[in-house]
């Protein structure tokens, strides 16, 4: 990749402190790329959906809204789920989707979870799900582990409240909590939100399937919002969708992916951060790989708050927004 440094300097303010960015900012030439917005129907286009998380489940994707209940089936709340052909069809054909909603039974959560918050990630391995899920109470913002069953057929999803575990904040800023999990040789790995300066022993949380605590794997330090991991592949290789919101009242560090692959022209100057960065999942910890990260050509306005991302095949990515800006559906090529 072609890299170009030019001379500026930027100061912006940050809760009331001045943020520096280096005076060489490194510009990497025609590393950004465009969204493919996918337009959807039948309810996940509503800008309460909130879509929180994305996930295979062989040929189906499955789209989880943050509030499930917003979407009523016969049996509780509702998922969405969209076909591998009818995605390959619309991108193909500039088409958009209709998914089909299926029951996303949770009872007793809102009851049970003090200050419950929704639902953040998703990922199953075989017949069963596991999500996470955020809660606001007294003591702060945590998160928690919660394990399900898919029936047959994809039928129904359907989530045992018992079958949890909590996890603990691991920086005290609030309304950062596990937005991303993902599962390799049967373990479960869960990801806080803030994994840079803002929490400087970041860790990723492990578990089995039965939900028994592991020892937990260092990760490198990642510079602003992991809001989502994609599938682990046979390498231990795996992306995250790396956000950061110009709003965000909390500090970030210097950035090192930043520093040493530079930013697009779009981002040139921006405190928002859209992009996709490749991790490495080891015996000892989690780190960056050499990939260099997938930048999105930010748009008009705010940013958009990338929330679930899977792989599409060896095309690129699919992704999802909550409701900032409004509730997108997109498909991010990888770079030429």
């Amino acid at each position: 990749m072609k890299v170009r440094y030019k001379k500026l300097f930027f100061a912006l303010t940050v809760g009331g402190a001045a943020l520096l960015l280096p005076a060489n900012t490194p510009i990497a030439e025609g590393a950004e790329v465009q969204i493919q917005e996918l337009p959807m129907v039948g309810g996940p286009e509503r800008g309460d959906a909130e879509l929180s998380g994305l996930a295979w489940l062989g040929d189906d994707l499955v789209l989880l809204p943050q509030y499930p209940d917003r979407f009523p089936t016969a049996e509780g709340g509702g998922v969405f789920i969209l076909g591998r052909a009818d995605i390959e069809r619309a991108i193909e054909d500039r088409t958009e989707v209709e998914p089909r909603r299926v029951p996303f039974i949770a009872e007793g959560f809102e009851d049970t979870i003090e200050g419950f918050e929704g639902f953040e990630a998703i990922a199953f391995l075989g017949s069963e799900v596991f999500v996470t899920v955020e809660a606001d109470s007294a003591s702060g913002t945590h998160g928690y582990l919660v394990k399900g069953r898919v029936r047959e057929g994809l039928s129904a999803i359907e989530l045992d409240v018992e079958s949890r575990v909590m996890l603990d904040a691991q920086s005290p800023i609030g309304n950062l909590a596990y937005e991303a999990l993902s599962i390799h040789d049967g373990r479960i790995y869960v990801f806080y939100e803030a994994n840079g300066a803002a929490n400087p022993t970041a860790q990723a949380e492990c578990f089995d399937r039965d939900l028994e605590r592991m020892a937990p794997l260092a990760l490198s330090r990642v510079e602003y919002r992991l809001t989502d991991t994609t599938a682990v592949d046979e390498n231990g290789r795996f992306w995250a969708a790396n956000y950061y919101y110009d709003g965000d009242c909390w500090k970030t560090g210097s950035c090192p992916i930043r520093e040493r692959f530079g930013v697009g022209r779009s981002h040139r100057g921006q405190r928002t951060v859209e992009r996709f960065i490749e991790l490495q999942l080891g015996a000892d910890g989690i780190e960056p790989t050499d990939t260099a990260p997938v930048q999105l050509e930010l748009g008009r306005g705010s940013g958009r708050n990338w929330e679930g991302i899977v792989r599409m095949d060896d095309l690129g990515f699919l992704v999802v927004t909550d409701k900032h800006p409004s509730s997108m559906l997109a498909f991010v090529p990888f770079p030429a």
